[in-house]
């Protein structure tokens, strides 16, 4: 009796899933690994965190074999690291302090947040915009011709109430000026 041809070499058509066997979703990339000489196949969805792990070499949490943290759980609303692992959202605001440093690793890990980041966590300020450049002060002739000039600017849209301000300024520059 013939065996009937299957349609992929390694991927029996019975046991293929039609979804991801991480989040649930239409399956979109057949992923293979090769390790110590056992071939494992995974078939995944085209957006799947589990995928973006494989790729970028993290190491990922084997329930079988009971290594990692997964087995860590929120006290307040039971959500596990499992599940957020695998795509699943945080449950509530102390999700954030249960699996917040272990997230962070994971996503320094990936490049997706700057390593400063966790220099803040441990307490260190972090400042990621410009440093502003060293003011400089103005001399008193230069702080005179700008009060000129914004004094003719202020007679010039009849704006009465800032030039007598701007007028009583530069009377005081040349006061301290002569003094």
């Amino acid at each position: 009796m013939a065996k009937k041809p299957s349609k992929g070499k390694d991927y029996p058509t019975e046991d293929r899933p039609l979804e991801c066997s991480s989040c649930r979703k239409a399956i979109a990339v057949r992923y293979t690994e090769v390790s110590g000489g056992v071939t494992q196949h995974t078939i995944m969805c085209a957006d799947c965190p589990q995928l973006e792990k494989r790729l970028h070499g993290i190491p990922l949490y084997d329930e079988k074999e009971g290594r990692g943290d997964a087995g860590l759980c929120c006290g307040n609303c039971g959500t596990t690291l499992a599940h957020i692992r695998t795509g699943g959202f945080l449950g509530c605001s102390v999700c954030y302090d249960v699996f917040g440093d272990l997230l962070l690793g994971e996503l320094e890990a990936m490049h997706k947040v700057s390593p400063r980041l966790s220099l803040a966590k441990q307490g260190m300020p972090i400042h990621v915009g410009r440093a502003p450049g060293e003011v400089k002060k103005l001399s008193p002739s230069a702080r005179l011709v700008a009060l000129n000039e914004a004094l003719t600017e202020s007679l010039g849209r009849e704006d009465y109430e800032q030039a007598a301000l701007l007028r009583d300024q530069i009377k005081e520059l040349e006061q301290s000026d002569y003094e």
